[in-house]
């Protein structure tokens, strides 16, 4: 590679984490705070979780839509989505009616359902071709995240929740802004040899053959089922508890400080340990860490899982992208797109509407014994379907 080479690339990754900076770290002005502004605008467990029901279904089938072939202008794609989100959230602060709500939540997940696989995508084929880690990318949205839900917390106590709607729109447009410079060559997948072959079938037909991507995707439907309750109400506990706008979003942003160290140390643990092996390791966390809350339940104990659970979090990211990249020999976009955008709103379409209905039926704290029992039987079964050999989708 010539100086002139090295320097597009260079230029082209760090264009990259600027990119997950504003855009997907802007995810936490309104991420910790979503569900606590439906409570207070008089939505019930069962009402959030439809609404979760309701995005999932649109998702599930949208996000492999966005990724799978070739498309004339990638970029320009992925730009529109972001600009489509970031409206779509100004039109949703201003709502207070629940058939509104579920609507504009369904449009949203229309058109960003592939803004989290194109980018890991992006991500993937930028640090790549500057032969960097996915977590070199990855850690500067847990940077951006800490920004916006620390000014998130602040801007709801003096302004109201309107502000955090404004914050997340703003952010997601101007990281269109940050996608113009990169070469368009990073957001194109490559066709297979075999003409028609990347079509969406042909993927999830080689997925099912491969045994340790088909335990991956049973696992995540495990924990996605189980983990539900506790993703949805966390926050919503917190505030039960007696938690502030301002300690909610301390709480939110106390997992991606942990993780800002924690995701480049993935990066060198996947390379000496395996990719399998640490996503392993990092649902084990997940269950001790989920269990503590269970034991002892307080708006203390809580704040040390979100701090501690950065560490299981980074690895679980990592591990996970970089497990999908190394089974997947072509078209990993659309594998990223059913992995982590089709499967887990497949699951969310079904489970949040039970874990809602479990909240207001049981309340929050036995939400979190579903979930150490859910991530113990996925940590099982990922244990069993380990791979024997580092096999690839032919």
């Amino acid at each position: 590679m010539n100086h002139l080479q090295l320097d597009a690339a260079q230029r082209d990754l760090w264009l990259t984490r600027v990119y997950y900076f504003v855009s997907l770290g802007g995810g936490g002005f309104i991420a910790p705070f979503l569900n606590v502004f439906y409570v207070q605008i008089g939505l019930s467990g069962t009402d959030i979780g439809l609404v979760a029901a309701v995005g999932s279904v649109v998702a599930l089938i949208a996000a492999p839509l966005w990724t799978s072939g070739r498309r004339e202008q990638p970029r320009r794609l992925l730009q529109l989505s972001l600009l489509l989100t970031g409206l779509s959230y100004l039109w949703l602060g201003a709502q207070h009616l629940l058939f509104w709500i579920a609507l504009i939540t369904a449009l949203r997940a229309l058109v960003g359902a592939g803004i989290s696989p194109l980018s890991d995508s992006l991500a993937l084929a930028v640090t790549g071709a500057h032969k960097s880690g996915f977590g070199s990318v990855r850690v500067w949205a847990s940077l951006g995240w800490i920004v916006s839900v620390t000014l998130g917390g602040w801007l709801i106590e003096r302004l109201g929740f309107g502000a955090v709607f404004w914050g997340v729109s703003l952010t997601a447009i101007l990281g269109a802004g940050f996608l113009f410079p990169i070469e368009t060559r990073y957001f194109v997948q490559p066709r297979l040899n075999n003409a028609g072959r990347d079509r969406l079938g042909v993927t999830i037909r080689a997925l099912l053959k491969n045994r340790t991507m088909l335990g991956v995707a049973v696992t995540l439907i495990i924990i996605g089922m189980a983990n539900s309750g506790v993703a949805q109400f966390e926050t919503v506990y917190l505030s039960t508890l007696g938690a502030t706008a301002g300690v909610i979003g301390i709480a939110g942003m106390a997992s991606a400080v942990v993780e800002i160290p924690c995701m480049l140390w993935a990066d060198r643990l996947v390379r000496q340990y395996g990719a399998h092996r640490l996503l392993w390791v990092a649902m084990g966390l997940i269950v001790i860490l989920r269990g503590l809350v269970l034991w002892l339940p307080s708006v203390a104990t809580i704040m040390a899982e979100r701090a501690i659970g950065g560490i299981p979090f980074s690895l679980y990211v990592v591990a996970l992208t970089s497990l999908i990249s190394e089974q997947t020999t072509q078209d990993k976009g659309t594998v990223l797109a059913l992995y982590t955008v089709t499967l887990t709103n497949l699951v969310g379409m079904v489970s949040a509407p039970l874990a809602g209905a479990a909240y207001d039926s049981f309340g929050a704290r036995w939400l979190y014994a579903i979930a150490v029992a859910g991530y113990a039987f996925g940590w099982f079964i990922l244990r069993l379907t380990r791979p024997i050999h580092q096999t690839r989708m032919e």
